[in-house]
């Protein structure tokens, strides 16, 4: 399907060009369509950004997994899961996109909002107890986009070249305080 194959290039554009290293003509050169063609399906680069942006269904379902996890092992459960879900390809491609895009343009910085406050803080603070659960989940969001910025997006410092297990074991203990401990 010719436009999977356009937001297929769009996306791998934004996710290693960001908002303004993505050119509609480039869209079309990678994906090896007529420049016409990109304008008919998605109108302008706003629209095929949008298209680009919707998370897979595996990104909600991961978040919820991680959250059924014992309180006391949730920290990890969360950096495990938000680890896996950059180092997968796919979803990787699309939350680089996202980031990347969301200092730009108002679209992508409206996906990710929606994507950490839907998916992300409604399910953890949902989780836990006490009136400071939304905060809590908050603290912890903070700490898992400010690893995922380093290792996935700025892509430097010892935190891009470790395995992800040992990120998590580095950084885990500090979303489970975040999460359960004293603030």
């Amino acid at each position: 399907m010719l436009s999977a194959r356009i937001v297929a290039a769009a996306r791998a554009s934004f996710a290693e060009h960001g908002w303004a290293g993505t050119t509609m003509r480039a869209v079309a050169r990678d994906a090896d369509v007529d420049p016409a063609l990109v304008t008919y399906y998605f109108s302008d680069k706003r629209g095929l950004l949008a298209a680009c942006l919707e998370f897979p269904e595996s990104f909600t379902e991961a978040v919820v997994a991680a959250q059924a996890a014992p309180v006391r092992r949730r920290g990890h459960a969360f950096m495990d899961t938000m680890l896996g879900l950059w180092e997968d390809p796919e979803t990787g491609e699309i939350l680089r996109s996202i980031f990347l895009t969301a200092a730009h343009e108002p679209l992508a910085m409206e996906r990710l909002r929606e994507a950490f406050a839907g998916s992300v803080l409604a399910v953890v603070s949902d989780s836990l107890e006490g009136p400071e659960r939304y905060l809590r989940a908050s603290l912890a969001a903070s700490q898992i986009i400010g690893v995922a910025m380093t290792r996935y997006v700025w892509r430097f410092g010892a935190l891009a070249e470790l395995p992800p297990d040992e990120v998590a074991s580095y950084v885990a203990p500090t979303v489970q305080r975040y999460l359960s401990g004293k603030l």
